[in-house]
């Protein structure tokens, strides 16, 4: 699929819409209208003395500790993970970004060729990896793809009903599962018309389908969009972002196996091709894999059948990518 002709999102999307962390907030109107390599060196530098004041710094040199075979040592990863946090706050923020109307010249994908026909509905499958808002530069880029998510750090400003009411964002709320049915439900009937939707498999919220172990901690995976592939058949791509340089470069991989009867069955023929991608990932990119670094929720066993919420007391609050 090449980029279509995707109508641009408003522009009142970019300009005080998107959030990172509610520390942040407090200096990020200062910093908007700053151009980008400024609003994002500034955050960096900030991430690294906080981590530094508060004790990330230990927790993420304790996982870069752990990588094997690093090519830098692991306090000089750590320090790069924090920088990069910031960075990546920057980009939660959109700093420096005045208008949809042109698309970034540093984004990149690769894979594209693996996106179905118009008209065929498809899960582009993404993680709490690499720098945030995928789903924005799709759209930007003309792709016709669709988010859905908790909308943690943004779904406080009012604005975001317009894109929520027009059907371009699907809230899905944290919390019981009960709550979070008419989202999984109007995500089901978006696949099913064909439309092409971008959802996280890790995160917050939801119940854990199974863990992708990795050195230092393990990358959790969720069961919401397992039950929707299942429901609707739909093809499901995984996807991700990694920074190059100044260049964000985006990579579609084919999709994964179709499902299988058993639930047990598919949700493991899903991680025999998503653990080596994600590990492949964590090698080459340990610099900005910050959420398993220091994750924002809690990584401990659940008993069967539990859900997780966000972590009492994070000071983070995971991106809607």
């Amino acid at each position: 699929m090449r980029p279509a002709d995707a109508p641009p999102l408003p522009d009142r999307v970019v300009v005080g819409m998107f959030h990172s962390s509610p520390r942040l907030r407090r200096v990020e109107p200062l910093l908007r209208w700053c151009p980008r390599w400024l609003g994002e060196a500034t955050l960096a530098g900030l991430a690294v003395a906080d981590g530094l004041r508060r004790g990330r710094y230990r927790r993420a040199r304790a996982w870069a500790a752990a990588q094997p075979g690093a090519a830098s040592p692991p306090w000089r990863v750590a320090l790069t993970l924090l920088a990069n946090h910031g960075r990546f706050c920057a980009e939660e923020a959109l700093v420096g970004v005045r208008t949809t109307a042109a698309p970034a010249a540093d984004v990149v994908v690769e894979g594209a060729e693996h996106l179905p026909a118009p008209g065929t509905g498809a899960i582009l499958l993404g993680f709490h990896l690499g720098p945030p808002r995928m789903w924005y530069h799709l759209r930007t880029l003309g792709y016709p793809v669709r988010l859905g998510g908790a909308l943690v750090t943004s779904i406080q400003d009012r604005r975001w009903q317009g894109l929520i009411d027009s059907g371009e964002v699907v809230y899905i709320p944290g919390g019981a599962t009960a709550g979070r049915l008419p989202g999984l439900f109007q995500i089901r009937e978006l696949l099913r018309r064909g439309e092409i939707v971008y959802l996280a498999a890790d995160g917050t919220y939801g119940r854990e389908a199974f863990r992708v172990e990795l050195p230092g901690g393990p990358l959790i995976v969720r069961t919401g969009w397992l039950v929707l592939r299942r429901m609707t058949r739909a093809a499901t791509l995984p996807v991700f972002i990694h920074r190059d340089g100044r260049r964000r470069v985006i990579v579609i991989h084919p999709p994964l196996p179709a499902p299988v009867p058993g639930a047990d069955e598919d949700a493991a023929a899903c991680h025999a091709v998503l653990a080596p991608l994600i590990g492949d990932y964590v090698r080459r990119f340990p610099t900005q894999c910050r959420y398993l670094a220091f994750p924002p929720w809690s990584t401990a066993p659940l008993a069967n059948g539990a859900t997780l919420d966000r972590e009492e007391g994070s000071t983070y609050s995971p991106s809607d990518r």
